[in-house]
């Protein structure tokens, strides 16, 4: 990864951060990547667990669990440890199709604890456009932006509202970056 993609990421992941509840003691992360996000929770937190198809193979790390795969899928039959105070998604909804993005709804609260947070973070669809001019000239790297078809931040309210509530949605990185977290009832 290039010094700006590592920028970005901080960045993302210090919002994402912000909004874990106070008693995290269990976290899964949604398109883990190398388990950066797990790697920055607090030691108190004894279950870390993430999912992400561009793993070479599964990973048991220290304290965390890296499984290879596309979610929700990869987790079927995958044993879990118990339910999750918060699950991260941090840049991977708007990679997902109609179809993953409803069985993730369902798959989600079945994975999160009473009260615990689901918590994404959502480009703005101008993004791409941002993105592929960073790659053009090499500032970035860039990670699967072929694969975003100009996913609109509110649809996300769609999926999830019918299974979580939404308590607080923002922006970040100047507007063109969305958090939303949602927390089981």
């Amino acid at each position: 990864m290039k010094l700006l993609d590592n920028v970005i990421r901080y960045w993302r992941v210090k919002v994402a951060l912000s909004h874990v509840p106070i008693d995290l003691k269990s976290a899964f992360d949604i398109g883990c990547d190398d388990g950066y996000l797990l790697d920055r929770l607090p030691t108190s937190v004894g279950l870390k667990e993430g999912v992400d198809p561009r793993l070479e193979t599964d990973y048991i790390l220290d304290d965390r669990r890296l499984i290879k795969g596309f979610f929700p899928q990869a987790i079927k039959d995958y044993q879990l440890k118990g339910t999750y105070d918060a699950i991260f998604g941090l840049a991977v909804f708007e990679h997902f199709s109609e179809e993953a993005l409803e069985a993730s709804a369902s798959t989600i609260k079945e994975m999160l604890s009473k009260n615990g947070r689901l918590i994404v973070t959502v480009p703005h669809p101008f993004v791409d456009k941002i993105l592929d001019s960073l790659m053009f000239f090499r500032l970035i790297d860039g990670q699967a932006t072929d694969e975003h078809h100009g996913f609109d931040p509110d649809d996300l309210i769609k999926y999830f509202s019918n299974t979580l509530k939404l308590i607080k949605r923002e922006k970040f990185q100047l507007g063109l970056n969305n958090v939303f977290v949602f927390e089981r009832y």
